[in-house]
């Protein structure tokens, strides 16, 4: 039987190990009230607001408004939101992504830096119908879940839900 100080060293080690992944080294948990999906942590809020309010409550906790950066994360916010809300066939049940063309007219942009490689505009989108459309939501407008995750350019003031991102720490 090995004695206490042969087991010392072993000790010393499952310690280190330990406060080395709560230091978040390999911690792959949400904070509390952020859902885990993938790669990332949502929260969604659906209580409305205007983008840039809605952009700026997601950058206090740390976190931006959802960039899409392919049809399978497009699919995959979607499918979070759909399972959140009551009435996700209801156009007015929109919200807010991180896409943005505030700096140069039909030149969107992510707020978080991530390159536009991906576009899903609903049909005749972007047209800055009402003057100044700066943000882009998810319009849910369509026949079918395909239909209801392609996005639309609205007024930076009018109010929708949210989702707020960040990465898995």
């Amino acid at each position: 039987m090995a004695s206490l100080i042969q087991k010392i060293p072993l000790m010393v080690l499952l310690l280190t190990g330990f406060v080395w992944l709560s230091e978040g080294q390999f911690c792959t948990k949400c904070p509390d009230y952020w859902m885990k999906v993938g790669e990332y942590c949502y929260q969604y809020f659906g209580n409305k607001r205007t983008c840039h309010d809605a952009e700026n409550i997601c950058n206090r906790i740390g976190g931006d408004l959802p960039s899409i950066r392919n049809e399978a994360e497009g699919n995959t916010i979607y499918q979070l939101w759909k399972g959140l809300v009551n009435h996700p066939t209801q156009k007015e049940s929109a919200y807010w992504i991180g896409l943005r063309d505030t700096n140069q007219e039909n030149k969107f942009e992510w707020t978080d830096g991530t390159p536009l490689q991906y576009i899903n505009w609903q049909p005749g989108q972007p047209d800055n119908g009402y003057g100044v459309e700066d943000c882009v939501e998810i319009w849910n407008a369509g026949t079918n879940d395909y239909e209801r995750q392609r996005w639309n350019d609205r007024d930076c003031n009018h109010v929708r839900a949210f989702f707020c991102r960040k990465l898995l720490n």
